[in-house]
């Protein structure tokens, strides 16, 4: 008898463990404005990586200081991207989170332009999330770029 109550009285503990240990939703931990600390691009069919810019580092190839993801409300985002030659584009619209792995910057305005075969219009510009944290925001662009030479990008990202 005593031994069945031990048992039990740790089964207990163990599920207030677990459902204590509730994994943080992504929407909630995106929810911040957010501006650049690594860019990688990958050339179009494939090929090498190239570091493109690193927070603080001189000689960068692409000037992403500029670079903004503001996600602190989801129905007024504020998206500054950054092309070739460090041209700006600014853009506002809304956002979500697709399956806890998917970012999509939707309704954008003004429309933005994408790689061929892409509706930007109709999907919105979209991010793979490859990992996130308090301090630190990964995504992968699933589409070519066009404003950065017909690149995948790959951004991280550090609260602003």
């Amino acid at each position: 008898m005593m031994q069945t109550m031990k048992i039990q009285g740790l089964i207990f503990a163990l599920l207030i463990g677990v459902l204590g240990c509730k994994k943080k939703d992504v929407s909630t931990q995106m929810d911040r404005a957010w501006i650049m600390k690594q860019a990688v691009h990958i050339p179009q069919g494939g090929g090498g990586r190239t570091k493109v810019y690193e927070r603080g580092q001189a000689g960068n190839l692409f000037n992403y200081d500029g670079f903004l993801l503001d996600l602190s409300n989801q129905n007024a985002l504020q998206f500054t991207d950054i092309g070739q030659g460090g041209d700006r584009f600014d853009f506002t619209g809304k956002w979500r989170v697709d399956q806890n792995v998917r970012l999509v910057l939707f309704e954008l305005n003004p429309e933005p332009t994408c790689s061929e075969g892409v509706d930007c219009a109709k999907e919105g510009i979209q991010f793979f999330i490859d990992k996130i944290s308090d301090t630190e925001l990964k995504i992968n662009r699933l589409y070519v770029s066009d404003k950065t030479g017909n690149t995948v990008n790959e951004y991280t990202l550090i609260p602003k």
